[in-house]
């Protein structure tokens, strides 16, 4: 059965007829891309470095590093990634998020990355989570374990969309719920997107809690713009 479906794949027209293109731009892609290196290239760098101290909500954050602006390209990534399930664009946004900051980051100091959770039911309707999917290639790229069971989202709240700041944290405030117990160890948190970091920061409290020590959050982009 292996021989056959090897020869299958060999005969299959559908790659000549139909060559895979760039999502973004239409242009030709390899058959293992879904974005082309000039679109890949095309997000805006941050190049804020650590900075919490410019997070409009980062309690519990230790440090806050994001590798993009959300800007037009970025969105569309991210949508693909997140909602129109393009999952196999995981690798190549964690590639470039990792480029951009991993040398500043210095990720050895971390014990391990963990994905900030998503719900059991928004997971079960979108398929997966994306935060881990970007964790786990991630870990490939720094050979750092990735604690994708450790910290749970045990209630489900409503979007943060179209919240004020006071409402986002109410929001958020004791939804996640720690499964691997800490001992000190500094942790990277992974997010796809930070807005006001409510979010992460929940998380962040809920594992500083259960004896965590350090904790950072690491971002593909954000919609924050500097001062």
């Amino acid at each position: 059965m292996t021989h056959l479906t090897d020869l299958l794949k060999k005969l299959n027209p559908l790659p000549l007829l139909f060559p895979p293109t760039c999502l973004i731009c239409s242009a030709a892609v390899g058959a293992n891309k879904l974005v082309c290196n000039a679109c890949l290239i095309t997000p805006t760098p941050t190049d804020l470095g650590q900075w919490r101290s410019q997070a409009v909500v980062r309690d519990s954050l230790d440090e806050v590093w994001t590798a993009f602006w959300f800007d037009e390209t970025v969105r569309l990534l991210i949508h693909f990634f997140k909602y129109e399930g393009y999952r196999r664009l995981g690798r190549q946004l964690a590639k470039i998020t990792w480029e951009q900051l991993h040398e500043q980051l210095r990720p050895q100091r971390f014990a391990g990355l963990v994905p900030v959770p998503l719900h059991r039911i928004k997971r079960r309707s979108r398929g997966y989570n994306q935060a881990e999917l970007l964790a786990r290639e991630m870990g490939q790229l720094s050979g750092l374990p990735v604690g994708d069971r450790w910290v749970v989202r045990q209630s489900w709240t409503r979007s943060q969309t179209g919240l004020t700041i006071p409402q986002r944290r109410a929001n958020v405030t004791g939804c996640f719920q720690v499964r691997r117990k800490g001992n000190g160890e500094d942790i990277l948190l992974v997010d796809d997107v930070l807005t006001t970091g409510a979010t992460t920061s929940a998380c962040a409290q809920a594992m500083k809690a259960a004896g965590y020590g350090r904790i950072a959050v690491l971002t593909l982009a954000t919609t924050r713009k500097e001062e």
